[in-house]
């Protein structure tokens, strides 16, 4: 598993990466009830095809590549 930071995310070459980080701006916007900091957010990278055993308890998954094992996610605890 590969954890991406949003500034990480938005800098990657791998244009599926930067797919998903587009999606983010849903939870980026000021005022709304959706609004997540952008400390909670992440890109979580499982092409490798490795889920950790405890990936529920750590992370919710806001949004999905539409092809890949790429996903938007809010940290959790």
């Amino acid at each position: 598993m590969k954890l991406l930071s949003l500034q990480e995310a938005e800098r990657s070459r791998d244009i599926d990466i930067k797919l998903t980080v587009v999606r983010a701006s849903r939870y980026r916007v000021f005022g709304s009830s959706e609004r997540v900091v952008d400390a909670e957010l992440a890109i979580v990278d499982l092409r490798d095809g490795q889920q950790p055993e405890d990936f529920d308890a750590r992370f919710r998954v806001l949004d999905r590549h539409p092809m890949q094992a790429i996903m938007l996610v809010r940290k959790l605890g």
